[in-house]
């Protein structure tokens, strides 16, 4: 978990590798930029090529991600729900594609919030993260659409999968079946041994690998990059015509990365330790609750917390994978490839660039590496 990188000349092994997977056009990139790849360095070259494929840039040997221009790209005829912002059905590259929008703050409660959250740049972020711990994730980029900033996000249901929500498959179980807190059926419930029980009980998701895995490494990431809002809907299976099922990539990440909050505000918590300590931890609570006798909301996870506390194998596992993969160097170098401004628009100010990389990296030292200390030295 060496996170210095240290950039050093391909070998001979590894130029064909290179040559194979990189078009002419893009060869030819690499050559006018001597981007060099370091042997140990595998989450340099996934960055690298995921983004080359989706049609961005490195310049000096640092990545610097293209803002495509989506003005011009036709209506898909398609249309998609959400709570978090207008979402806009467009087709890109002769693809379904999805672009989110910035939501405006007028309706939200709260001090100090800009006009406009930065939930494009938190999907795009939180999705590329997700990507280098390897775990599958829907494809993004950022774009330029009716005057703002926009997240376009690959629709993975088209041309002829469905997508399934968990709620869904939640919602099917019968209510004869005993251990819920709540009716088993209300597929709305989001009571931590309610949603293990129905991951257990669907057989829709017992005949799926992977199901447990990727809830609880979506219960590390997210308590990684402070996304509180994997619900029951925000997680599912795709269906597809020959009657399989398989996991859906990883979608919906936009509420990560504090995605209302200003440069000021960043600026100001920034210079306080108690006010870092608070948006580390003390701020992050994941969606899922205890169930509570005396409250019946349940009681709020904080996940570190949790993570440190409780037993439960399926969790210390997603902890190690976590914590064995994470590469906080590609992390910086994803965070600082988002320009400070593209067609007139502030994208990301340096208070809040360096409150991600802080934020992100105290959660990692302080959080999860304890956690995984305990657990690898018993």
């Amino acid at each position: 978990m060496d996170n210095n990188f240290s950039p050093s000349r391909p070998n001979r092994k590894q130029i064909p590798l290179i040559c194979r997977l990189l078009s002419l056009r893009l060869r030819r990139r690499l050559k006018a930029t001597r981007w060099h790849i370091s042997e140990n360095r595998s989450n340099q070259l996934k960055l690298f090529l995921y983004h080359f494929r989706n049609g961005d840039s490195y310049a000096a040997g640092r990545l610097g991600i293209e803002i495509f221009d989506l003005r011009d790209c036709p209506p898909s005829g398609f249309f998609y729900a959400g709570r978090a912002g207008r979402k806009d059905g467009i087709v890109f590259h002769d693809e379904h594609w999805i672009a989110k929008y910035p939501r405006t703050t007028r309706d939200l409660t709260g001090k100090h919030l800009p006009l406009h959250t930065s939930s494009p740049i938190s999907e795009y972020l939180g999705s590329h993260i997700y990507h280098l711990l390897g775990i599958p994730v829907h494809e993004t980029v950022l774009g330029y659409r009716e005057g703002k900033i926009v997240c376009a996000c690959k629709d993975f249901t088209w041309p002829n999968k469905r997508l399934f929500e968990f709620k869904m498959l939640k919602n099917s179980l019968s209510d004869d079946e005993e251990g819920f807190s709540s009716a088993p059926s209300d597929g709305e419930s989001i009571y931590l041994p309610d949603v293990l029980s129905a991951i257990e009980l669907s057989p829709v998701l017992r005949s799926i690998p992977g199901v447990r895995e990727r809830f609880w490494g979506m219960f590390v990431i997210d308590a990684f990059i402070k996304n509180p809002d994997r619900n029951n809907g925000n997680w599912g299976v795709l269906y597809s015509p020959d009657g399989t099922y398989e996991l859906a990539p990883v979608y919906d990440n936009g509420s990560s990365l504090f995605s209302k909050r200003s440069a000021s505000l960043a600026t100001r918590r920034l210079d306080s330790p108690d006010e870092l300590e608070q948006d580390a931890f003390g701020t992050n609570v994941s969606c899922y609750r205890l169930p509570s006798i005396n409250n019946p909301k349940g009681i709020p996870i904080h996940p570190f917390s949790y993570m440190e506390s409780t037993h439960n194998p399926d969790l210390d596992a997603a902890v190690v994978r976590f914590a064995e993969r994470v590469d906080l160097a590609a992390i910086d170098e994803l965070i600082d490839s988002i320009p400070e401004e593209a067609y007139g628009i502030i994208l990301m100010p340096d208070p809040v660039r360096t409150s991600h990389k802080t934020l992100l990296r105290k959660r990692y030292e302080e959080g999860i590496l304890p956690v995984y200390r305990r657990i690898t030295t018993g």
